[in-house]
């Protein structure tokens, strides 16, 4: 380092500087004797090796001394202001109240005359349309349907007052019919044409000569019930052979036996009731 350099250089100069001056002084000691005392001196001092002197330690560095941070500044108290002088403004006048004028009379209002009584409108009659001559020709109708299938219509048949003998009639003219379709159905299973034909004439005489009644007296209600099912029930459940004939010209083997057991069935049932209406 530049200082430690310069340290030693000073101390080896200093010291050289010392053997100078000792030599010097030895020199002045010495110069009585004779030139050999010196010759001696000199030779002695020869052979003895002057002894070098040891290293002096180096002086260990000074640390510098750190930066001392400056004094913070201490904040001036500011000035205080000094309050202003306020003029205070001075009252103004208050103006007078003027006189309020006295209210006038408020003249009061007249009798108004009440108002008349309204006459209310009286009810007038909606005037009804007058019934066609179709209307009053046609009878009350009854819409049956067939029992294997509800949604299918059987058909609309009229509806009339109650009539004994109109009703007798009715269910005679459904027994023949059953028992023409019965004697046919062998013949239609078969493939016989007239027999289908038979069979197809029958079953629209029912259908198409269906009428009911009303206001069926006590002793007759029983027969008119019977008369009623029997109707729906043969034109339902003998309906398929009736189609097979129609649309092949035979019966087919089930439609036969369908057929064969309805006309045995309501034959049976129908018997006693008309026989009852025959009796009145």
């Amino acid at each position: 380092m530049p200082l430690q350099t310069h340290y030693r250089a000073s101390f080896l100069l200093l010291v050289v500087s010392a053997s100078l001056t000792l030599l010097l002084i030895g020199c002045n000691q010495g110069e009585a004797p004779a030139p050999e005392a010196v010759a001696d001196v000199v030779e002695e001092t020869a052979a003895t090796e002057t002894a070098v002197p040891t290293d002096t330690p180096v002086p260990t560095e000074t640390p510098a001394p750190t930066d001392t941070p400056p004094p913070t500044a201490t904040a001036t108290a500011t000035e205080t202001p000094m309050p202003t002088h306020t003029a205070t403004p001075e009252p103004t006048e208050t103006p007078e109240p003027t006189e309020t004028p006295e209210p006038t009379e408020t003249p009061r209002p007249t009798n108004t005359p009440a108002p008349t009584n309204t006459p209310v409108p009286a009810n007038t009659p909606t005037p009804e349309s007058p019934p066609t001559p179709e209307e009053e020709a046609s009878p009350d109708v009854i819409t049956l349907y067939y029992i294997s299938n509800p949604n299918d219509i059987l058909g609309t048949f009229p509806v009339r007052p109650f009539d004994g003998p109109a009703l007798r009639s009715n269910m005679q003219n459904v027994m023949n019919s059953l028992e023409r379709m019965k004697a046919s159905i062998n013949g239609a299973k078969d493939g016989n044409a007239e027999a289908c034909a038979n069979y197809v004439a029958a079953y629209n005489n029912i259908l198409f000569n269906g009428i009911f009644y009303e206001d069926v007296p006590g002793d007759w209600q029983d027969i008119d019930g019977t008369y009623f099912i029997a109707f729906i029930y043969s034109l339902d459940r003998t309906r398929p052979a009736y189609l097979s004939c129609v649309d092949a010209g035979k019966v087919d083997e089930f439609n036969y036996s369908l057929a064969l057991q309805t006309l045995d069935q309501t034959i049976q049932f129908l018997r006693p009731a008309l026989d009852s209406a025959n009796a009145k």
